[in-house]
């Protein structure tokens, strides 16, 4: 009986903050935290707390809370949310007063240190504050001035990052004072490398082959292959099965709505280049490509059907490539599989895009949650450079992490065309 009671104790001692935490990371309120306004910040919370306490209301009806400690618990619901957005309030005020920030020093003088520089500007979120220091050896004589004012500097502002951004490094680099710095505790960095850990992606405007060929991940052990094959078969099974009604009701209102067939097969590009068809409830005119022949979808596209728009923006059209999953043709996480024709132009102008096809293409994909649907070729580059991220890092968990966040970007309606 009492270890009924402590059993029942501690789940609803959990249950509530994961709920709250669900809710929360649901309404955009996760780090690195967005500098909201602050009604935003209120109104959010307020939609977390009323979302959870919905959620919390059904679950008690399953789970009832022990009897003996009811009042305690009401009490401790009421105060979780007061206490919670206290707690993040006062940790917004940290982090729009830049307390929290990490003093990082940029070296370098040419392209690559201006741009990561503007990049880190415009990403305030990311939680550095940024010196940069300009390295010159135009001027031999100068070069020990320069080492002495580099140690100086970052003892002075107490710098615990140095991002290395010179553009050539041989000859250029100053190896004495950075050895210095790094045994003394200080991190040192290539900028290529810090730019992938904060962004989530790869820039491939900087990379070098020898980037890819030498940096650690990109690793395809068999253990990982065959852990994610029978993951893909698992879920797509399950997703299958749940996803029965949407079978056998969706058809109907195609056929109801428009004219054409229900399901839509075009030909993607796979893994190591093989084609494979890939299916889709039709989302779009019959006709759709009769007259611009092949093109990207836009935004507001007049071409599909006002149930097509629906389905775009629940995510129900990709549904039946839960068969291509099941077949093996694709994954539930990789880069999303492209037309041959745009594949054809993408990789004579886009370098390095042909590693995206040494994985299965996926469901959804790392480009998917990070970034909005593409329509152009820069698109294109933006989403390889999220793609390579992914090929590099790949994982089960990090397949998990993307499925969360699909689930997060669908609820919300992002990127749907």
């Amino acid at each position: 009986m009492w270890g009924t009671i402590v059993g029942e104790e501690w789940i609803n001692l959990i249950l509530a903050p994961v709920v709250c935490q669900i809710c929360l990371y649901y309404n955009e309120l996760f780090p690195p935290f967005s500098r909201f306004s602050v009604k935003e910040f209120w109104l959010k919370h307020l939609q977390s707390m009323l979302c959870a306490a919905g959620i919390l209301v059904m679950l008690y009806l399953v789970i009832p809370p022990p009897v003996t400690g009811l009042d305690h618990l009401w009490w401790r619901l009421a105060f979780f949310p007061l206490i919670l957005i206290a707690l993040r309030l006062a940790y917004q005020a940290l982090v729009t007063s830049r307390q929290l920030d990490t003093p990082i020093l940029i070296l370098g003088s040419g392209t690559v240190a201006t741009a990561l520089k503007s990049f880190l500007a415009q990403e305030g979120s990311w939680g550095y504050r940024v010196f940069h220091f300009q390295w010159d050896l135009a001027s031999p004589n100068k070069v020990d001035d320069q080492m002495e004012n580099l140690t100086d500097f970052v003892k002075r502002q107490k710098i615990k990052q140095v991002v290395v951004a010179l553009h050539d490094r041989r000859g250029q680099l100053p190896v004495k004072s950075l050895l210095q710095l790094r045994v003394q505790g200080i991190e040192i960095v290539e900028a290529v490398s810090f730019y992938e850990r904060v962004a989530g992606k790869f820039c491939v405007d900087w990379m070098k082959p020898s980037t890819l060929i030498f940096s650690d991940g990109f690793n395809r052990l068999n253990g990982i292959r065959i852990s994610k094959r029978i993951s893909d078969i698992l879920f797509s099974v399950i997703g299958i099965a749940l996803a029965l009604p949407i079978f056998l009701i969706l058809p109907i209102l195609i056929k109801i709505s428009s004219k054409g067939p229900v399901f839509y097969r075009q030909e993607r590009v796979g893994e190591k280049g093989r084609p494979f068809m890939v299916m889709k409830f039709r989302s779009m005119r019959q006709d759709a490509e009769t007259l611009t022949g092949p093109v990207w979808a836009q935004e507001d596209d007049p071409r599909v059907t006002p149930l097509g728009k629906v389905m775009r923006m629940l995510r129900l059209d990709e549904v039946p490539q839960m068969l291509n999953v099941l077949k093996g043709e694709m994954s539930f996480v990789g880069p999303r599989p492209e037309r041959r024709l745009f594949v054809d132009q993408l990789r004579k102008k886009i370098p390095y895009y042909d590693l995206r096809f040494t994985v299965k293409p996926g469901l959804t994909g790392w480009a998917q949650v990070k970034y909005q649907y593409g329509a152009t070729e820069q698109d294109a580059l933006e989403k390889l450079q999220y793609d390579l991220y992914y090929i590099k890092h790949l994982s089960l968990l990090f397949d998990f992490t993307i499925v969360v966040d699909t689930i997060r970007v669908v609820l919300l309606g992002k990127g749907a065309r």
